[in-house]
């Protein structure tokens, strides 16, 4: 015959791993959404460089334009 602790053993053998896969699937997705967002962080701060130098080479070539004229 089957103990009545034995069969709480196994139900709480199963309840902690079911709980530990539920924790780590939870840790796996959070780590997707922290690495996609870093991508995309740095994605976004590139575009806003790469903009910012466009707008630096215009503004000096403004200004070497108009030194240039006499």
């Amino acid at each position: 015959m089957t103990d009545q602790s034995d069969r709480q053993a196994e139900s709480s053998a199963r309840g902690e791993a079911a709980w530990k896969e539920a924790r780590d699937a939870i840790a796996a997705r959070n780590d997707r959404a922290q690495r996609a967002g870093r991508e995309e962080r740095q994605a976004y701060e590139r575009q806003r460089d790469d903009a910012r130098r466009a707008a630096d080479a215009r503004a000096h070539a403004r200004l070497v334009g108009r030194r240039r004229t006499p």
